[in-house]
């Protein structure tokens, strides 16, 4: 009886396996494709100390040759009518279409006495930027990108607000290219201002006080706007654009001839006095850190500003917080790889004057920081997978409370020292991870 059920499984299991060895082959008969010939150039040889390396398919790294163009074009004659035939792929997009269908909302953020956020009612190509008078007021669309272009591939890339939230600043990029072009916009009447800034990649974007004109990066020049260029970035330049002005008068502020790939961040303080000046390389979490003291300018930015050296190495990382007068707040890990806070008075700035304001936790790694309602620090933690919040003392850094947040990653934050208020959101819980937790306002109580 044993040996008759298992003689009976045995002929069961070969013919499935007869059965999943023909149709596996008439797959692989469909599948059987001839692929074009990517030919070796053995004439491109590069020598590293002394050692000879052939990098023969140097001629598909420039996708604008005819060339490439062609064994790009032979390669989907292959796979599109495949993926046209693919038995699965209709229930594929239709599954993955709904999963991705769903609305989509950014942290709230105040600037000037109105509140922005963004949002994709699901399959938008871009989220569409939203302004209202208050958290609980009607929203109205602000900015919508997707009016850009049919195809929905233009994206803001950068945008910055004035500090009285009077002008915006806002980059565009095509078809996902790191090149940016800067436009300006009169917030109240959402008036496009003349004003354009082009050749601008990675780079910051800080509006003086006075509403002036604007920080920007640029390099010398783009070689392919479509962002398919690719030779390295060298020359990274920080300019001033004052407002109402062309793109051709603007200010050389800083550059390092000596170190084409340093590149140079400017970030105006909360006083709107200084211009915190940090210089990094590669992606090391690390930077130098300088400032210039705007109102020292008599005649204003009129070409290379005079940096004051705070750090001139990479042995840490600097990123400002705030400051009271000449007393900056910065988030570092300078010996602390879970971060800390740290005091520096510009006036001061030897490091043996440095004050630990919040020291490192021995276990907890500080994610962000920020300051509200003129001297309360916001902290976050990861801790144990979560996110915890707690409030301190710019002072003196004594720990006030901690915050009561649901179990999970807050993924948005926003906040100024001159708000009393700090909004969060996207509080993603762990057993729940397509669920999200409506923008939490915590004021000055």
């Amino acid at each position: 009886m044993r040996f008759a059920f298992v003689l009976s499984f045995l002929i069961a299991v070969g013919g499935v396996a007869l059965w999943k060895h023909r149709k596996n082959s008439k797959v692989s008969e469909e599948m059987s494709f001839k692929y074009p010939e990517a030919h070796r150039d053995e004439t491109v040889v590069d020598d590293y100390h002394g050692t000879k390396i052939v990098d023969a398919y140097r001629w598909l790294e420039d996708p604008d040759s005819e060339e490439t163009k062609a064994f790009v074009e032979a390669q989907n004659n292959i796979s599109v009518p495949y993926l046209q035939k693919c038995r699965n792929g209709k229930e594929l997009r239709k599954s993955l279409t709904k999963l991705w269908n769903y609305p989509k909302f950014s942290c709230p953020f105040k600037r000037g006495s109105r509140y922005f956020y963004y949002h994709n009612s699901g399959l938008q190509n871009q989220s569409v930027l939203y302004v209202q008078d208050s958290l609980s007021s009607k929203p109205e669309v602000f900015f919508d990108p997707n009016q850009l272009s049919d195809d929905g591939t233009v994206a803001l890339q950068g945008t910055a607000f004035s500090e009285d939230g009077q002008y915006w600043a806002y980059g565009l990029s095509d078809s996902g290219s790191d090149w940016v072009t800067i436009k300006f916009m009169e917030v109240k009447t959402k008036q496009n201002l003349p004003d354009t800034l082009k050749h601008v990649k990675f780079s910051s974007m800080a509006w003086t006080h006075d509403n002036a004109g604007l920080f920007y990066n640029r390099y010398p020049v783009e070689t392919k706007a479509d962002g398919t260029d690719t030779d390295s970035n060298v020359n990274h330049k920080l300019y001033f654009h004052r407002l109402g002005t062309e793109q051709e008068e603007d200010q050389l502020c800083v550059e390092w001839l000596q170190e084409p790939t340093w590149m140079t961040g400017a970030e105006v303080s909360d006083c709107g006095r200084f211009a915190v000046i940090t210089v990094s390389k590669g992606c090391d979490p690390v930077n130098m850190l300088y400032y210039v003291d705007l109102h020292s300018l008599v005649a204003g930015i009129t070409g290379q500003l005079p940096l004051v050296k705070i750090v001139d190495n990479f042995d840490a990382e600097y990123e400002y917080i705030t400051n009271e007068d000449t007393v900056f707040t910065f988030k570092t890990n300078l010996n602390s790889p879970n971060y800390k806070l740290i005091q520096i008075d510009f006036m001061k700035p030897e490091m043996v004057n440095w004050v630990n304001l919040v020291p490192e936790h021995d276990k907890d790694v500080l994610e962000w920081a920020t300051c509200v309602n003129s001297n309360v620090l916001v902290l976050c933690y990861i801790q144990d997978v979560k996110n915890v919040l707690y409030l301190h003392d710019l002072v003196t850094g004594e720990q006030l409370k901690k915050l009561a947040v649901d179990v999970g990653a807050i993924t948005g934050y926003s906040g100024k020292k001159e708000h009393d208020e700090v909004v969060l959101r996207n509080l993603a819980r762990s057993l729940y991870p397509n669920t999200s937790q409506n923008a939490a306002a915590y004021d000055r109580q």
